[in-house]
């Protein structure tokens, strides 16, 4: 086979390429400052060969780069594991043997397993031909330490180096949903620590579906790798037929290009296939390129059919719809507003897009491959709709135009430039610093965006300035909350020895070895030997469980009574912080109830600080009963600060004192512009405000608006593509109700069948509820529905809500009373 255009992995020439918002997709010396990136894209355009890229930019700069890639055989942090092993040479030679044995231990206990240990003993009696024995054994496996994760290794790699590190997953596809979760803590875990650590993965079209499912969220800079121009494209062909020697003509490169599509990974099948037709004395023609087309798609017929066995009836209806279209394409929204079961429709759409079989071009879809359009016209015997020229301009992509951004005035996320003390509706501060806990247990609650992490850095540098013991976690569905808690309290024990002593700090170590332990299994039993013994004897016995109680170690109490002991004794309080409580388990939330319980029980200086979306409380509630599912009194003592949506006259000075400080001009029509756009989410404020071109005015405040609703469009397909039946329906109607939303109707069984459909969006912070509707609290959000669906004009025009009409429900929940909903 011809090399002259080079392989998959090793183009003869790499073309450069943009996103729809014409961003170059590829890693380059400017890292971003997101530190996870996630490529993603229908198969064959290209995802591994950024992975390539990045991981020869690497090498180019000196950089670390450790590379692995996912899989469904086992867990990602045995790869990992057995990826930095493979490297601990190269390692040590770059960083020195000493500063790299830290990291060998983290390395060893991410996957380190520990023998099972019994011991036993036994008596004979009886030395003739008939021996009597009694004996008894026991598990003495020790206690297993806490491991490390994947976020510790990390932190070692970042100590280490003083130089970008950069951590390759590919083929994220295979991964398990725990994998998944993994590298999506790990994101959120490298963006907080700020350490010279990026992670870049590579995965499908649903890839941040998935990890939306199991996470939540998700937390990587998505980097959609969609179809290639012709002009991106063009050079690919030209310059290693150039190199080679190879003539051609233009309409033979046009023919190619033309076949390929704009998809790079056929476009070097079309002209490898093309050079073994070529004549060396004529190069490539119009003709060689058409013969070499028809040559690709006669034996990709195999594939096609594959393909097309492997779809559902429902994807076969909208393949033969969109193929009896011809190259016209078919408008998706004109399909959905045909009929009131578009649900299939829409989700046919979705998973076919996601398997590379149709494209995306604007509310159009068509075929990626002209052939397979062509197969499935001959199997079904249909003939296409010849070409409409009027409907090519609608089926154009509209490129967003690019915004500057305005200069990284307005801080971070976890630390904005300018900082709003948030008080409720009786005017009492929320945040710790400034108003003194009510009980043991504080909980921050609130939709997404709204600032209940930030509330635990706040408190965090609270117990930093006085001086006080804290601990973080993050609550995830890979492990235990326990193991999160024991883990975070043994690799702090040399500060724990520090503040409190030596003999506390063993105190508190055996505390945790007991949580550790396990149950120690004894068994008894008996047998009888008859024969002669070293030659042959006949052996009878029995073994049976011991009806002794078996101890299991300790539990979250026990080191809760621990750390309350350490507290008083030193007068200082110690605070354990639980973030992102959302993604906790049933069993989870049981031990934090009853932990939470038996701080308030034991009065001691010691306070439970978490984290969590709008539905917390009521998951907390139903754990607070065990398996009664009757609820106990003790989340009623909770102290809970609800964080709710910013008004408008808190969210100006967020935008305006940062640009009045760094003396960037801004209009007020741009500042209103960006507010009803953020609509009371202060992180979507701030993600507006750091796209916008300076000065800001109301044209680059339009232009910011439009550059984030295209960089969010993956994670509006993520969440919808997540969506159940039934809330797809309730998101849809609140779309074409926009922005005053779905009525809520009075206390009837569709008042509950409501409620419950919407209590997983509001969760997720897709829907936002007021005393009277629901609606859709991201009005990009609205407009991405609209646009996919067509559900603009269905209703009568609706009344735009009044900053505080937008805002309603925080007068509520500020009050202390509950949302009536019967009212």
């Amino acid at each position: 086979m011809s090399q002259v255009f080079g392989t998959p992995r090793r183009p003869a020439y790499a073309a450069s390429r943009t996103d729809r918002l014409g961003r170059p997709v590829s890693l380059s010396a400017a890292l971003p400052a997101q530190r996870a990136v996630l490529f993603t894209g229908a198969p064959g355009l290209g995802k591994t060969l950024e992975l390539d890229r990045a991981q020869q930019l690497a090498a180019q700069r000196g950089w670390t780069a450790i590379r692995v890639e996912a899989s469904a055989r086992e867990p990602l942090e045995h790869r990992l594991t057995r990826a930095i092993t493979d490297d601990m040479g190269t390692l040590r030679k770059q960083f020195g043997r000493f500063q790299v044995r830290k990291l060998k231990r983290a390395v060893r206990e991410l996957t380190q397993r520990h023998r099972k240990v019994q011991h036993g003993a036994e008596v004979r009696i009886g030395g003739g031909p008939v021996q009597f024995v009694t004996k008894r054994q026991w598990d003495a496996t020790p206690s297993a330490p806490p491991g490390t994760t994947l976020t510790d290794v990390a932190d070692q790699l970042g100590e280490l180096a003083d130089k970008p590190v950069l951590l390759l997953v590919d083929n994220v596809d295979a991964a398990s949903a725990s994998d998944l979760a993994g590298l999506n803590e790990l994101a959120g875990h490298l963006q907080q620590r700020g350490q010279p650590v990026w992670l870049v993965a590579a995965g499908g079209a649903l890839t941040a579906s998935r990890i939306q499912a199991v996470s939540g969220r998700v937390g990587f800079d998505i980097r959609e790798l969609g179809i290639m121009s012709a002009d991106e494209l063009r050079p690919a062909l030209t310059v290693p037929l150039e190199r080679a020697g190879v003539p051609y003509e233009r309409a033979g490169v046009e023919g190619l290009l033309r076949a390929a599509n704009g998809d790079p990974s056929r476009l070097r099948t079309l002209a490898d296939t093309a050079l073994e037709l070529t004549d060396p004395r004529t190069g490539l023609t119009g003709a060689v390129a058409a013969a070499a087309a028809a040559r690709v798609e006669a034996r990709s017929a195999v594939l096609y059919q594959g393909r097309w066995q492997k779809c559902t009836d429902g994807q076969k209806e909208l393949l033969a719809r969109v193929a009896a279209q011809g190259v016209n394409g078919l408008s998706m929204p004109a399909e959905t507003e045909a009929t009131a079961n578009w649900q299939p429709i829409d989700q046919a759409r979705q998973e076919l897009v996601a398997r590379g079989l149709l494209r995306e071009r604007g509310e159009y879809v068509d075929f990626a491959e002209g052939g397979m359009r062509d197969w499935v016209n001959g199997q079904l015997d249909q003939t296409p709709a010849a070409p409409a020229l009027v409907a090519a301009a609608a089926r154009q992509q509209v490129a967003v135009p690019v915004a500057r951004r305005a200069v990284g005035v307005f801080g971070a996320t976890r630390e904005p430039a300018y900082r709003v003390d948030r008080r409720d509706g009786e005017g009492r501060p929320i945040s710790l610093h400034q108003r003194t806990p009510t009980s043991t247990t504080v909980l921050f609650t609130g939709a997404p965006g709204m600032g209940k992490s930030h509330e635990l850095d706040r408190t965090a540098e609270l117990a930093a300035r006085q001086g006080w013991k804290s601990l973080r976690v993050d609550a995830s569905p890979r492990e235990p909350l326990e193991n999160r808690l024991v883990r975070a309290i043994s690799q702090d024990l040399d500060s724990f020895r520090d503040h409190y002593g030596f003999v506390a700090a063993r105190g508190l170590k055996k505390d945790l070895d007991k949580l550790a332990s396990r149950s120690r299994n004894p068994q008894s039993g008996n047998e009888v030997r008859i024969g002669v013994p070293g030659a042959f004897q006949f052996v009878a016995k029995e073994q049976h469980d011991s009806e002794r109680p078996d101890p299991v170690g300790g539990s979250l109490n026990d080191l809760a009574d621990r750390l309350g002991a350490l507290a008083k004794a030193k007068g200082e309080p110690i605070v354990l912080m639980i973030d992102n409580l959302d993604a906790a388990s049933e069993r989870d939330l049981i031990d934090f109830t009853e932990l939470a319980a038996r701080l308030e029980q034991n009065r001691q200086p010691v306070f439970l600080v978490g984290a969590g979306g709008e539905q917390l409380t009521s998951r907390l509630l139903a754990a607070s009963g065990g398996r009664s599912g009757v609820e106990s009194d003790v989340v009623t003592r909770f102290d809970i600060r609800t964080l709710a949506p910013f008004t408008d006259a808190e969210l100006r000075p967020t935008l305006t004192e940062p640009l009045r400080q760094a003396g960037i001009p801004h209009t007020p029509e741009a500042v209103d512009h960006l507010l009803t756009a953020a609509n009371g989410n202060p992180a979507r404020l701030r993600a507006l405000a750091a796209t916008a071109d300076v000065p800001l005015t109301l044209t680059t405040a339009k232009a910011a608006t439009a550059h984030h609703a295209a960089i969010s469009r993956p994670h509006y397909e993520a969440a919808w593509h997540n969506c159940t039946p039934a809330e797809k329906s309730l998101l849809t109607k609140a779309a074409h109700l926009h922005p005053t939303g779905i009525p809520l109707p009075p206390a009837t069984q569709a008042r509950w069948t409501l409620e419950s459909t919407a209590s997983r969006p509001l969760t997720q912070g897709l829907l936002r509820q007021t005393p009277t509707h629901l609606t859709l609290p991201d009005p990009a959000f609205a407009t991405y529905l609209q646009s996919r669906l067509r559900q603009t004009g269905l209703t009568p025009p609706q009344p735009t809500p009044t900053a505080n009409d937008r805002h309603t429900p925080r007068k509520l929940e500020r009050s202390g009373r509950p949302l009536d909903l019967n009212r």
